[in-house]
């Protein structure tokens, strides 16, 4: 498994990747997405996203991941709040609690969980808001991308693959 470090670094190095992979994407791609990734402040709201949720799955344990987790959601929250997105800040938080919700490696660290924890990104503004679908599937692809990061470098998505370190999760 790996620690914070492994975790921290795989999601934005992950993330670095889905946006690459993204801005070089001119086929599968609306120009309306296009313009959107010309907007600096969603290119480090993707890489914020791809880290936070490479360090999701292991925050229910007292751990440095956990306190940079909580550290970067918390500025994240008040930047959302100052802003005036009270519900991305509702939502940020709700999705940060909800790894209390069971022991330690269990439904979080799951494929399943992968796919399901991050919908709230995208299926709930959606549903007040259905202009906002474009920058909600981006957001949502790189959480997916980012808790992808943790499940692989814990050894759950490939038997093989797995880093091993002697720190805390």
């Amino acid at each position: 498994m790996a620690n914070w470090r492994g975790h921290t670094v795989g999601g934005a190095l992950l993330g670095v990747a889905y946006v690459g992979v993204l801005a070089a994407g001119p086929n599968s791609l609306t120009e309306h997405t296009r313009g959107l990734l010309s907007d600096w402040q969603l290119l480090i709201g993707l890489m914020v996203i791809c880290v936070l949720f490479a360090l999701w799955p292991d925050i229910d344990t007292n751990s440095k991941g956990q306190n940079i987790f909580f550290g970067i959601a918390f500025v994240a929250d008040i930047l959302l709040i100052v802003n005036g997105r009270l519900e991305a800040a509702a939502y940020l938080g709700l999705i940060a609690m909800t790894p209390i919700i069971g022991k330690h490696r269990g439904w979080t660290h799951t494929k399943l969980a992968m796919i399901l924890v991050p919908l709230p990104i995208v299926v709930i503004p959606y549903l007040y808001r259905p202009e906002v679908l474009q920058p909600a599937a981006l957001l949502y692809g790189a959480a997916v991308v980012g808790y992808f990061s943790h499940l692989l470098l814990d050894g759950l998505i490939f038997k093989h693959f797995r880093i091993k370190t002697s720190d805390r999760s």
